[in-house]
């Protein structure tokens, strides 16, 4: 019940013309009652007292019709409680002269006069207020007649007053002005920033609007305060509100960026991005939520444009892939049969026809083979974006002797040596995972010119992944080549030097990339290199 009454009290008293109005008609009324039943005393001049409390009370009274019914005087509101204030002190020094410094008079003016300097809001009204009622007071203590016990009493406690007045106003229009040119910077903020800034209570009910709602949604900030921003939210967007709660100050949606449209006053809708962040009140128990929205239909704009091109280009890149896979394909049979009658044409007729005959049907089967192995790689190439990856658990070592018996042929062939260490066990697709350890051992055999290539495989984990390294003696590779040749059918030697298509370095990059890893090298030339790829941990 008392906090209903406080709450019920501050909206009163915040609101000025009906704290004036209230005042005033307290000012009415007491007055009128001191003209009726109060305790008037006989006082010099033409003037009674009564007429004295009337002229406040009529006063007081006319400024309150005033407030309630004519706007020019409720926009004068200021101006009208200055008038009433001279008047009131102004008849409290009559008094004074009146009564000869009467002490119920004297000590009554005394707290007039220091209440009604609070009603001032700048310094100088203030002190001209001041200026002139010291002056006023200055010439009755010159014509009256009065004790000197009763004059020193109160122009002793009128000094201590006026003294802690002056303090006191001062330290209070400091504080103001303070307050004033830290308000002027955040409202100069508020009306000057391109982003909209609003305030909202607990249930989302607008009770600020910046400015530059006008340039943004073509709203006056009065047009929207009071509103909830529901009202203007698309109606494909307005689940993002309802999931919204600015009532719990840890709630996911709050300090998270949200995207939705709203309506522009002329109809069309912008997209906006607003971040919510809860404020603390003074008294803890209001809960009000500041956001900040900014127009995001540029970076809208170009996200559509590149969502779009990334489709375009995903279904290029599709259908490049399937045109790959389809020719690879279709192109294996033909090729076959070429190939085959070649090898039977060598077998027939080699030795019967002349030496360059012979010649022409190397040519044409070194060719056909060539080709065959060509198509094979980009099949498999085709094939690593289009198949399905599997996630095995992959023991390594195992995986590694597999290799091995697959390629001992060439390994007898060049009298090369394998070795292997800390073989960790891995998660990925185990064929594909084989295609890139076998890929990696044998360019180190081929590219190779020692009397005995040595190939050594070994893994570590490094932070969250696991790194393996393929190394050898071979030739090397300059800097400048390291990071091209990765790319498809980029060669460092001639055919005739390191036969090969120019493609096994680019399979195991596309399968590494697919498990989720990534693969570099370290080299220098004639002194072999070392292929590094990773894969990420489970």
């Amino acid at each position: 019940m008392l906090k209903r009454f406080s709450q019920t009290f501050s909206k009163l008293v915040d609101h000025e013309l009906r704290t004036a109005q209230m005042l005033f008609l307290f000012l009415a009324t007491g007055f009128t009652s001191f003209v009726f039943w109060g305790d008037n005393l006989p006082v010099k001049g033409p003037i009674s007292h009564q007429m004295l409390n009337g002229i406040d009370a009529l006063i007081a009274a006319t400024i309150l019709v005033g407030l309630l019914f004519f706007k020019p005087v409720q926009k004068r509101y200021q101006i009208c409680a200055y008038v009433f204030m001279y008047t009131m002190n102004t008849v409290n020094i009559f008094l004074l002269y009146g009564t000869s410094f009467h002490v119920q008079y004297a000590y009554q003016f005394i707290v007039a006069y220091t209440i009604s300097g609070w009603f001032f809001r700048d310094k100088k009204s203030w002190l001209i207020h001041t200026i002139v009622m010291n002056v006023l007071l200055l010439l009755v203590a010159f014509v009256s007649e009065n004790s000197g016990k009763t004059s020193f009493d109160f122009y002793a406690t009128y000094i201590v007053a006026s003294l802690a007045q002056a303090v006191l106003i001062h330290f209070r229009f400091t504080i103001e002005e303070r307050l004033k040119e830290s308000e002027k910077k955040y409202r100069l903020l508020a009306e000057n920033s391109f982003d909209l800034i609003c305030i909202h209570n607990e249930d989302g009910t607008l009770e600020f609007v910046s400015p530059s709602v006008q340039r943004l949604l073509g709203y006056a900030p009065d047009e929207l305060v009071g509103h909830k921003p529901y009202e203007i939210v698309h109606e494909d967007d307005k689940h993002i509100m309802r999931n919204l709660n600015l009532s719990e100050r840890n709630h996911p949606s709050i300090y998270t960026p949200s995207q939705y449209r709203l309506r522009h006053k002329e109809g069309h809708y912008i997209w906006i991005e607003t971040i919510f962040v809860p404020l603390d009140s003074e008294n803890g128990e209001e809960h009000m939520v500041l956001s900040q929205s900014r127009d995001i239909r540029r970076s809208k704009k170009y996200q559509q444009q590149l969502e779009e091109r990334t489709k375009e280009l995903e279904r290029s890149n599709a259908d490049l892939e399937t045109f790959a896979f389809v020719s690879s394909h279709d192109m294996q049979e033909p090729l076959r049969m070429i190939s085959n009658y070649m090898q039977l044409l060598k077998k027939r007729y080699e030795g019967k026809l002349d030496t360059q005959a012979d010649e022409y049907i190397e040519f044409a089967n070194k060719g056909a083979i060539t080709l065959q192995q060509l198509l094979r790689d980009l099949l498999a190439f085709s094939r690593i974006t289009r198949a399905e990856f599997k996630s095995d658990v992959v023991n390594t070592k195992n995986l590694l002797q597999e290799v091995l018996k697959t390629i001992d042929l060439e390994i007898k062939e060049k009298n090369a040596v394998v070795s292997s260490e800390n073989m960790l066990t891995a998660i990925g697709d185990k064929n594909l995972l084989q295609l890139v350890f076998q890929n990696l051992i044998l360019n180190g055999i081929k590219y190779n010119k020692s009397a005995q290539p040595e190939i050594k495989v070994s893994g570590k984990q490094i932070e969250r992944a696991i790194v393996f390294c393929v190394e050898d003696n071979g030739v090397g590779i300059k800097h400048d080549h390291q990071a091209r040749i990765f790319e498809p059918f980029h060669r460092l030697h001639t055919k005739h030097e390191y036969p090969g298509t120019g493609l096994g370095l680019s399979i195991c990059k596309k399968i590494i990339e697919r498990l989720g890893g990534k693969i570099w090298v370290e080299s220098e030339l004639g002194a072999g290199s070392k292929f590094y790829f990773s894969l990420p941990l489970p």
